[in-house]
């Protein structure tokens, strides 16, 4: 069934118009309220002007009419909605060509609501700058999917903007299921391949961000923001990979982070910068603006942790087994409090503050810098330990987070300025960049 549903106003010729040429099978008439409601137009009693009923020949059984204030687009928003959404199933058009600009704008928003509806209006030349000559009027379709194109791609910048990578990509994919005109899908494939790349790497899978990225830079031409992101996700794919093996021993399924094109071989552990690091505090910032504060603090713990497992890897050190070989260059009180921590099967494995422990004990610079942020440390790991997310059932508050962000940051800082190889580097916790909150993948 055809249902037309229309906006009244004081000129009745372009609404009748457009009913002799949509010839629908029932019609819903918007009229406004008041003592000169436009309800006249459609069935007064007026022998000089005829109604519209009259002048098209409708049958008033098949109409039914809804008066509201013609000066409350919301009013008029909420009804013209429900009427389209009860006629689901049925192919709607929504002419907006009468009424106030309250009424046509109301109706209008509700017709773009709905798959099934179609919003168009009476168009034709004007004599003045009054009203458009009803009787040299057409029927003019509106592109509704550009309007809702428009409208879900400042969606889209919005959620960018809050950095969820995974809902401007959902946001893309709906645009290209209702479609798109030719001007719009280079920036659709593009935003797909970029926001899927940047939802992996917010998920740390670093390698396939990188192959994302690849694709997009053999895709199109990547200006300098996307070449730069690449080279990092490549980096911290081949760091990443470098730290299982260092830690664990290697991975236990045979498998690596990334694609064999993106492996990163680390030639001089001295030299490498804790990268994953600094990738992780952003990632908890990202969290924080977002409230998470129970996940962002069990993010900064692991970036606590994960410092540490990175410093003594570049010794060669893996914290899931001490060996005798590292145990020997501590002093016997060191070497006898870690020796009590050897699990039945002879393996000693060490936890976070062992770790910075033994970096001390090894006379390494962030060793040193430990010793003064210990007690502050041990402070705000407690909002960690006492969260949901770990031990507890405190819920993290922004002002915890906040302190342990200071707090681990501060730190951390102090640590890359006390490490020599550190100290050199350009990127540092300072320096290096989060991920985009804007379009960056267009020229």
């Amino acid at each position: 069934m055809r249902v037309l549903i229309m906006t009244v106003g004081g000129d009745p010729t372009p609404l009748v118009l457009s009913i002799k040429e949509m010839k629908p099978d029932y019609i819903w008439f918007i009229c406004s309220s008041g003592q000169q409601s436009s309800r006249e137009m459609v069935e007064g009693k007026n022998k000089d002007k005829p109604n519209i009923l009259v002048q098209t020949g409708f049958p008033k059984e098949q109409t039914a009419i809804a008066e509201t204030d013609p000066d409350d687009p919301v009013e008029i928003y909420e009804l013209a909605k429900k009427i389209i959404a009860d006629n689901r199933g049925h192919q709607v058009y929504a002419d907006y060509t009468g009424g106030t600009k309250s009424m046509a704008s109301g109706l209008l928003m509700a017709a773009l609501e709905f798959d099934h509806c179609q919003p168009y209006l009476m168009k034709g030349a004007r004599a003045d700058l009054n009203k458009v000559t009803g009787d040299r009027s057409r029927v003019f379709m509106i592109d509704r999917d550009m309007i809702i194109f428009s409208r879900l791609r400042k969606t889209f910048e919005d959620v960018l903007s809050r950095q969820d990578y995974g809902g401007a990509r959902d946001i893309v994919r709906a645009i290209g299921r209702i479609g798109a005109g030719k001007s719009e899908e280079e920036f659709l494939d593009r935003a797909n391949i970029v926001m899927n790349a940047f939802d992996l790497w917010d998920r740390f899978e670093y390698g396939r961000a990188w192959d994302d990225l690849e694709y997009f830079s053999r895709s199109y031409i990547p200006n300098q923001q996307i070449i730069r992101y690449k080279g990092t996700a490549r980096r911290l794919a081949g760091l990443v990979n470098w730290l299982k093996e260092g830690i664990e021993g290697g991975n236990k399924d045979g498998k690596t982070d990334t694609a064999s094109h993106a492996a990163h071989t680390v030639s001089d552990p001295w030299k490498e910068t804790p990268l994953p690091v600094y990738d992780l505090i952003r990632n908890a910032e990202r969290r924080a603006r977002m409230e998470q504060y129970d996940d962002a603090v069990a993010r900064l713990y692991r970036a606590t942790e994960l410092y540490a497992q990175f410093a003594l890897c570049r010794r060669g050190i893996r914290t899931s087994n001490i060996t005798e070989e590292t145990l020997a260059q501590l002093s016997e009180e060191h070497r006898n409090r870690l020796e009590q921590k050897r699990d039945s099967r002879g393996k000693l494995a060490i936890g976070l503050f062992e770790s910075y422990e033994l970096l001390n004990g090894l006379n390494e610079p962030i060793g040193q810098v430990w010793e003064s942020y210990k007690s502050r440390i041990y402070d705000v790991i407690q909002y960690r330990n006492l969260s949901w997310l770990a031990h507890g059932f405190e819920p993290v508050t922004r002002e915890n987070y906040e302190r342990f962000h200071g707090v681990l940051t501060e730190f951390v800082e102090k640590c890359d300025e006390a490490d020599p190889h550190y100290s050199k580097n350009k990127t540092r916790l300072h320096t290096y960049p989060d991920l985009p909150n804007t379009v960056c993948f267009m020229d």
